[in-house]
Parts: C-alpha cells; structure tokens; sequence
C-alpha cells in the first residue's frame, strides 16, 4: 500500500511499488482508520494517544520515524512523542532527535512553522536537500530524507504538526494525502478531546471550589448562627432573669402603692373631717370671740358706772363733812343760848351722830367700791386678755382650716397618683407578662433557629458530598 501511494523518487523504486500495490488492499486501509479511530475514542491520555496513532501510521505506511510538535501560543514545540521504527537504532538518530526536542518552531519559521502557519500538508522529497529546513545538517547525519508534515487542526487553527521521516526519497500521492488527513483529524480529536477534559475538569474544579466555598461560607454562617444562638440565649437568660426580678419588684411596688392608695384615701376621709371640724373651731373661737369682746365692752361700761360711783361716794363724803360741820355749829349755838337751846342741842347732837354714821357708811362703802372697781378692773383685763387669745386662736384655727384644706388637697392630689401609679404598676406587671411571652417566643424562635443551623449543617455536608460525587463522575466521563 504504502508504494502504490508513495513514490520513491528513484527508478530502482519503482518496482517494489508496483509490487506493494497488488499486495495491499482496502482491508489495510479500514484497518489503520478503525485502528486510529478507535484511539481516537478509547485513549485517555493525550500523548499515548498520539503516540499509538504514530505506530498505527508509521506501520501502516512503513515509515520508521514519527514525531509530534504541539502548539503553545505563537509557538511550535516538540511534545517529546516519538514512534521509532524497531529497524532502526535509537542511538542512529539521536542527533537529529535531540535537535528536533530543543527547537522551537515560531509561526512561518521552518518546515514547521510554515506548515502551522499555512495549515496545508507538506512533502519534502529529501530534507537534507531543502533550503530552510533547521534540521537538514542532522537529518543527513542520521541518514533520513524524506519527510511529511501534516497540520493538526482544530476549529480552523493548527494546534500541532506530525511529521514522519524515511531514509528513502518519496512523493506524497493524493490517496496518502487524504488518509493522512483523516489521520490529523483524528489527532485533532485527542487534543479536542484534552481541551474538553481540561475544561471540564477546570470548570468541576471551579464547580467543586464555588460549591466548596459556599459550604464553607454555609458552615461559617452556621457558625456564625450557633454563636448567635448562644448569644441570644444568654441574653433570654439574662432578659428572663431581669423579667423576673421586674415582675417581683413591679409586684411589690404594686402592693405597696396600693396600701399608700388605701392610707392616702383613709388620711383624705381624716382630713376632710378635721377640716370640717376645723371649721367648726373657726365658728366657735368667732363666737367666743365676739362673746368676750362683748363682755370687755360690759366691763369697761361697768368700770365707767364705778367711777361715776366713787364720784358720788365723794359728794355724800362731802355732805356728811358738811352735816358733821352743821352739827358741830349747831351744839356751840345750842350751847350759847342755854337753856332755850337744849332742844336744839338734842337735833344738833342727832344730826352729829347721823353725819358721823353718814361718814363711816360712806368710807365703808369707798372701801367696798374701790375693792368692786380693783376686781372689776381686774376682771377687764383679763376679759381682755381672754378676747386677745380668743381673736389669737381664731386666727390661728382660720390658718388650721387653710392648712388643712390644703393638706386636705394634696392628700387628694397624692391619692390620685397614687391611683395613677396603681394603674401603671398594673401596666408594668401586663408588660412584664407581655414580656415573658416574647421571652417564650424568643427561646422558640431560638430552638427552630438551631434546628435550621443543624440541617442547614447537614445539608451543606450532603451537599459538599454529592457535589465531590458529581466531580468525580465527570471527571470519569
């Protein structure tokens, strides 16, 4: 097969190839395209791929040496896969191996780079007689010539090179050309099939990262959670604790403002009765009042009338003065007439005697009247002392009364806020109550919160799990 489609440039070649030609068939051919198809498929390995597609090539077209250059950017270097015909010695061509590893081919640079840059097949009939070819010294030391360069292409862009080597001088024919271009399409297949696996594998990789990372930031908000949790549940704690001891302080202030309430409205009935009375008191110490100013006007009439009284004892002191005197003269005449004068003497005897009782009468009774006027006078002092102290008192009483109605007033005032406070300790006891339902509620939210955290937890790991799982069977596909 391999002389009905490649020609030996010399005549003495001819022969063989005519005779090559009757001794292949089709069978050869299906055999080389099932054979590279099938590694195309089957191979999970870039380079082995390539480098059983280089053997099936290489036996098919019985040339000895194969080589694959791949592309890197805007560059061509060797992929290190080689097939090398058993015919020939490793140590016979290791010159021209060795160059072949460490040239890098730049696009349009050489056999190589033209072939990548042009994307067309190429033949060199003797690459030791070839202008531009980087390894002609080499090659011919190493005893190869002819050379075929076919392009690896892959969505139009050549992404490698296979060429393939034989000592002989050859032409490529259109028959060879044709399957040799199924066979770099099937090259193309490997490395398609090397681009897919990477992306698929960069794309699980960044799956299974994404995915990993959200388990990661799920747990760490989980965590996150069950701190809060503990926080909260501190804090209901705390906040129970706090409620509690409000509901006893609120139940207390409440017992107590309660018995003020009661005390204040028991002192508010007691102070509008000492108020009522205080009035009464202001009433009576009026009355007495007027009584006594009324008494110390009778007392000083009283003390008027005793003067007028003394002034009378004085005149009737007087008349008895002046009767005694009367007397007096009366017995001297008596006595001067004699004995005509007896009788008169009698009178005027008599009239001595009544002016001297007159006289002791009248000093009894100025004794009498001053010891009357002393008592009367004592008596209106102390009237006026009594009515001084009675307008004192009722002053003083008026001021009770205001006070009291004052005090009277504030006790009202207090006992309503009293009232006022009773209402709103019972308001604070409600928001206590109110206050150790949301507590409740809290501590429920709190367990549904850490039952959440828990399956969110679990879920995350069953996640992370399934998604390592996923992973693994695309990588595997």
């Amino acid at each position: 097969m391999i002389a009905g489609l490649i020609r030996s440039i010399s005549p003495e070649n001819d022969l063989d190839m005519r005779r090559a030609k009757k001794s292949t068939g089709l069978a050869d051919i299906l055999r080389l395209l099932r054979k590279v198809s099938s590694v195309a498929d089957e191979a999970s390995a870039r380079n082995d791929a390539i480098s059983d597609i280089l053997h099936a090539v290489c036996d098919y077209c019985e040339w000895p040496v194969g080589h694959a250059y791949l592309r890197d950017g805007d560059q061509l270097s060797s992929a290190g896969i080689w097939s090398i015909s058993s015919t020939i010695a490793e140590s016979t061509i290791a010159e021209f191996r060795m160059q072949s590893e460490q040239t890098v081919f730049a696009l349009g640079q050489g056999l190589i780079g033209s072939v990548a840059a042009n994307g067309t097949a190429v033949c060199i009939g003797d690459v030791t007689q070839k202008d531009g070819f980087l390894r002609a010294g080499s090659a011919a030391r190493n005893g190869l010539r002819g050379c075929f360069a076919l392009p690896v292409k892959l969505s139009g862009r050549t992404e490698g090179v296979i060429e393939f080597f034989s000592p002989d001088v050859a032409a490529l024919d259109d028959e060879l050309l044709e399957l040799l271009g199924f066979v770099g399409g099937q090259v193309a297949r490997v490395l398609e099939r090397e681009q897919v696996l990477k992306s698929r594998e960069q794309l699980a990789s960044d799956f299974e990262s994404q995915v990993q990372g959200t388990v990661g930031m799920l747990g760490a908000a989980v965590s996150q959670m069950r701190s809060a949790l503990d926080v909260l549940g501190d804090s209901t704690e705390q906040t129970r604790t706090c409620s509690d001891g409000i509901d006893q302080a609120a139940r207390r202030a409440l017992s107590r403002i309660e018995n003020v309430a009661d005390q204040m409205e028991t002192l508010k009935g007691q102070l509008v009765v000492v108020g009522a009375d205080a009035a009464e008191t202001v009433k009576t110490t009026h009355e007495i009042g007027r009584q006594a100013r009324d008494m110390r006007d009778g007392f000083a009439t009283l003390q008027d009338r005793a003067a007028d009284a003394e002034k009378m004892l004085s005149s009737i002191a007087a008349i008895a003065a002046q009767t005694k005197m009367l007397g007096l003269n009366a017995s001297i005449e008596a006595a001067r007439v004699g004995e005509a004068g007896k009788g008169f003497a009698i009178v005027a005897k008599e009239v001595k005697a009544l002016a001297g009782q007159s006289a002791s009468a009248t000093d009894e009774i100025s004794r009498w009247m001053s010891s009357m006027l002393d008592a009367i006078t004592q008596a209106g002092g102390d009237i006026e002392q009594i009515a001084v102290a009675m307008d004192d008192l009722q002053t003083r009483a008026e001021a009770t009364a205001t006070q009291t109605d004052q005090q009277a007033g504030i006790c009202i005032s207090v006992a309503s806020d009293a009232d006022a406070a009773v209402g709103e300790a019972r308001l604070v006891g409600e928001s206590v109550v109110e206050i150790s339902g949301a507590i409740k509620h809290t501590d429920t939210v709190s367990n549904e919160l850490g039952y959440a955290a828990k399956n969110l937890e679990a879920q995350g790991a069953e996640l992370s799990t399934r998604v390592e799982g996923f992973v693994g069977k695309i990588l595997v596909m």
